[in-house]
């Protein structure tokens, strides 16, 4: 596997990863940084990781911090929108424009609450949109509930598209949907 690093803060190491090496760590750390954040639906998370069938299939990047996974997000590559998470929930008027395109999806991000504000999101976020761009992809598509989130994908090129609701994890808040033309933005 080729591997994207990024130079950090000397406390940080960014790097890809394959899942089966940090499987435990990601899966735990998803749980532990989401299980208590607000409307989340508990039954979801109460579990001692989350793990899905998606990531074995995926690049994954982690962020450690004294060996210690702090930060973690995937990319899935997908022939069409039917594979891409949360795609049965857009609406039909979002589909075309990702007909005949090689796909990218960030999903996944997640950092410990005690290391949030200092730009692990940020770093992991361009990091997966330079492998987006050592791929030759045309589009990567992307969702989240959090609309500071929102905010840091529009400044690196996203663009917002739609609210999608009824999301497994948080049922009752909005899932904001993005793209980023990686043809356009080059």
């Amino acid at each position: 596997m080729e591997t994207l690093t990024m130079t950090m803060d000397a406390h940080f190491h960014l790097e890809q990863v394959p899942f089966s090496d940090l499987e435990y760590e990601i899966g735990s750390l998803r749980v532990r940084a989401w299980r208590n954040e607000p409307a989340v639906d508990k039954t979801y998370f109460d579990r001692p990781t989350l793990i899905e069938s998606l990531d074995k299939k995926s690049q994954h990047w982690v962020i450690t911090k004294d060996d210690i996974v702090v930060a973690a997000a995937r990319m899935s590559f997908h022939p069409t929108m039917e594979t891409v998470p949360y795609a049965p929930l857009l609406p039909a008027e979002c589909w075309g424009q990702f007909t005949n395109k090689s796909i990218a999806s960030f999903n996944r991000m997640v950092v410990d609450p005690q290391y949030r504000g200092q730009g692990l999101a940020h770093a992991l976020d361009r990091i997966r949109v330079e492998h987006a761009i050592q791929s030759d992809l045309d589009v990567i598509v992307g969702a989240t509930q959090l609309e500071y989130r929102v905010e840091s994908l529009k400044k690196i090129g996203f663009t917002y598209h739609c609210e999608l609701y009824n999301t497994p994890e948080r049922p009752h808040w909005p899932l904001f949907f993005m793209s980023y033309d990686l043809k356009k933005n080059q």
